[in-house]
């Protein structure tokens, strides 16, 4: 019975020897999943402030992107207005015949419906006796009898030859105009 007590024992110590080592191995195990898991959240914790800064630069840029648009569109607006003042004063710089200077010279020819100093309207019969009206500055030509008058001289009735162009706001901005000889202003004489 010694014999079979002292294998007993020998078994129980061999248990608890493999049991520690068993025991050690989970704790170190343990060890290392909780060192891992430290150094993931750490990980993380840089991955956000990576991102927070990524944000903030973003930020700064789309900011910066936003104030340089709003100059731009300052900028842009002001050429804008300066070149309508151009336009409408009549303009004389550079910019504004230059301008002009790419846009299509319209020609027509019609009776004229009423005239002023800075307007003038044109009945079409090419166009179904539509009523056009242009614009007038300093610079228009006009001619009658071979001479230069002002528009406002012009009356109903006169049939006239014009040329325009169409300016950036859509309105028609008369160049030049010139009384036909056998006009309304001709009573007696017969129309061409």
């Amino acid at each position: 019975m010694r014999k079979l007590m002292m294998a007993v024992m020998a078994v129980a110590g061999l248990g608890l020897t493999v049991g520690c080592q068993d025991r050690n191995k989970v704790q170190r195990e343990q060890e290392d999943v909780a060192a891992a898991q430290r150094d993931v959240a750490q990980e993380h914790q840089e991955a956000n402030k990576e991102v927070a800064e990524a944000r903030q630069d973003s930020a700064e840029n789309v900011n910066e992107a936003q104030k340089d648009l709003a100059e731009e569109q300052r900028e842009l607006a002001a050429a804008q207005n300066e070149q309508m003042s151009e336009q409408a004063t009549g303009g004389s710089g550079t910019t504004t015949k230059d301008t002009m200077a790419n846009v299509k010279l319209e020609k027509v020819e019609g009776t004229i419906q009423s005239a002023s100093a800075n307007t003038i309207a044109i009945i079409v019969p090419d166009k179904n006796n539509q009523v056009m009206r242009f614009q007038a500055n300093q610079q228009v030509q006009v001619m009658k009898d071979d001479k230069p008058v002002a528009l406002k001289d012009l009356k109903a009735g006169d049939e006239v030859r014009a040329s325009y162009q169409m300016d950036p706001n859509g309105q028609m901005l008369l160049k030049s105009i010139e009384v036909e000889k056998m006009s309304a202003q001709h009573p007696g004489a017969p129309k061409k």
